[in-house]
């Protein structure tokens, strides 16, 4: 009896020594590079099987060895600046104005189906000057904003400024002025030559530019166009869920199966050629009151033989698995079809210090679970604001479940592990031994001994 007693201590301290077989879920992890310090991003089904706080994440190497993790800082939109693009150039001759600025141009435009620029040449030639007085720059196959305009010009020696202005069009009839008699400067002396050749141009898109410039000597050589820079988004992960229909009209509901931290969403609509307002809200639970996260209008509409979609709506990122959308009661219907609901979110990542012999797994979902997540600045040794992300990225396997029948179970058990049950059953059953021993030895301690005359 005392070895049982004794077994049963022995199983209580091996099972407060976590494993994999602790939790619901584990998924393996393949390093990418023999780095001590590896990133991963969390998958969908650590939103779906873990805690709400991810207390109950973990990584596990080939020994079963839980080791140091730590979370990794949200990656950021990053910007990046497109190519200088060089601009096909056209001279126009014309008549110059009493004051020396160009007056009005009267010219004949030749160009593509595109609307590339084929040729330009004066309606007068008799009356043209003979240097140019402006100049037609081909934009049209530029699709990003147009941020600035950089200028080559024949200057002479010394000190030269001059005056640019610049029109845009996108039909070559109609012209809007977008920069005015903005200074180009170049300057050389002493064999030291300084030049600031930049015309702002804000974020413009068009077509055409004409450019003229001041004084009536000045030539231009060449330009080329800056681009305005491009915002790309951090990376994000996205699900497609569809609806079921709610209890009041125009209303549908959403389970997206997990509690994600969703930033940006869009209601995909059934039919083509349908525009919708809807009130957006979302709850934790599956009862409850909702609550109100954002109105906005959703369409799907074919132009031109191409179907165009509402872009997904940004939100203050909210954590939730049930959502829902009122169409507006003032819009009519959009149909028999139910519509769907696209989220987006940005899943965390965790830098973890790969320690021992792999496969290393991650490993979440057990309830009980105590918090065993480091500040990063305490993992990273001389830890600098951002590092973490310039680690290497170790890829997530596919989940699996640890639970073998897991569904018949966690209706009998709820979310208590097979191994925790199993040392209770030990305990348990190490007390009822233990009752029976010393019930068994009272009643020998009650019995009269041989020989002793009973009463």
């Amino acid at each position: 009896m005392k070895h049982l007693a004794l077994a049963a201590l022995l199983a209580a301290g091996h099972a407060a020594a976590e494993s994999p077989a602790d939790f619901r879920s584990t998924a393996p992890i393949t390093v990418s590079a023999p780095d001590a310090l590896q990133r991963v991003t969390l998958p969908f089904e650590a939103y779906r099987d873990g805690r709400g706080d991810f207390a109950d994440l973990r990584v596990f190497n080939g020994r079963g060895e839980a080791l140091p993790i730590a979370f990794a800082g949200a990656v950021e939109a990053t910007r990046e600046t497109p190519p200088s693009v060089a601009l096909q150039l056209f001279p126009v001759a014309g008549a110059q104005s009493a004051a020396g600025i160009p007056g009005d141009l009267d010219v004949m435009v030749r160009s593509n189906a595109d609307g590339t620029i084929v040729s330009v040449q004066g309606r007068r030639p008799g009356v043209a000057a003979p240097r140019p007085v402006a100049w037609l720059l081909d934009a049209s196959q530029v699709t990003k904003p147009m941020r600035a305009l950089i200028v080559e010009w024949d200057a002479g020696p010394g000190t030269e400024i001059a005056k640019v202005s610049v029109e845009a069009s996108d039909d070559l009839k109609s012209w809007r002025l977008i920069a005015a008699r903005a200074p180009i400067v170049r300057l050389e002396q002493g064999g030291q030559k300084l030049s600031q050749p930049r015309v702002e141009l804000g974020a413009q898109r068009a077509k055409y530019l004409r450019v003229t410039a001041e004084p009536a000597a000045f030539a231009m050589r060449a330009v080329q166009v800056e681009l305005e820079e491009v915002v790309k988004p951090p990376p994000r992960s996205t699900l497609m869920v569809a609806a079921t229909a709610g209890t009041k009209p125009g209303e549908y509901l959403f389970d997206l199966g997990a509690r994600l931290p969703v930033e940006a969403l869009r209601v995909v609509l059934p039919t083509p050629n349908s525009v919708a307002p809807f009130a957006v809200a979302a709850r934790e639970a599956d009862s409850g009151p909702w609550h109100g996260v954002t109105s906005a209008t959703f369409y799907r509409l074919v132009r031109d033989g191409a179907e165009i979609q509402s872009p997904a709506v940004a939100i203050w990122p909210r954590a939730a698995r049930h959502w829902s959308i009122q169409l507006d009661p003032r819009s009519p219907g959009i149909g028999a079809a139910a519509p769907s609901l696209e989220v987006a979110w940005r899943p965390a990542q965790i830098v973890f210090v790969a320690r021992g012999e792999g496969p290393y797994q991650l490993a979440f979902g057990n309830p009980e679970a105590k918090r065993a997540v480091l500040a990063v600045s305490e993992l990273i040794p001389g830890y600098q604001p951002r590092a973490e992300l310039k680690l290497p990225e170790s890829s997530v396997g596919a989940v699996r479940s640890n639970a073998g029948g897991d569904g018949a179970w966690r209706q009998v058990m709820g979310d208590a592990s097979p191994r925790k049950a199993l040392l209770w059953a030990i305990l348990v059953a190490a007390v009822l031994v233990m009752g029976a021993m010393a019930w068994r030895l009272k009643r020998q301690m009650r019995a009269p001994h041989e020989g002793e005359p009973r009463e």
